[in-house]
């Protein structure tokens, strides 16, 4: 991971990190270009959303909404699947 100095655009290197819970994390950096810069400063690193579920949460989800229908409406998707 590449951190970018945010006063002078330098690269910066991760020092060490605090992590605040599961999906976010400070990240504590100081700038390499030391003789015009050398900034230290902390940067938030933290887990947005997923672009593809993993697996499975994917077949929690399929187990779920399977679960809340009839008979009938499971008898219907089984043969609309199975042609």
């Amino acid at each position: 991971m590449r951190v970018i100095c945010p006063h002078c655009d330098g690269k910066s290197t991760i020092v060490s990190s605090t992590r605040l819970s599961n999906t976010v994390s400070e990240l504590y950096c100081q700038c390499k270009n030391a003789r015009e810069c050398g900034a230290t400063f902390v940067f938030s690193l933290a887990f947005k959303h997923d672009l593809n579920p993993p697996q499975k949460t994917t077949l929690q989800i399929l187990t779920t909404l399977l679960s809340t229908l009839t008979a009938e409406q499971r008898q219907r998707l089984k043969a609309e699947f199975s042609d």
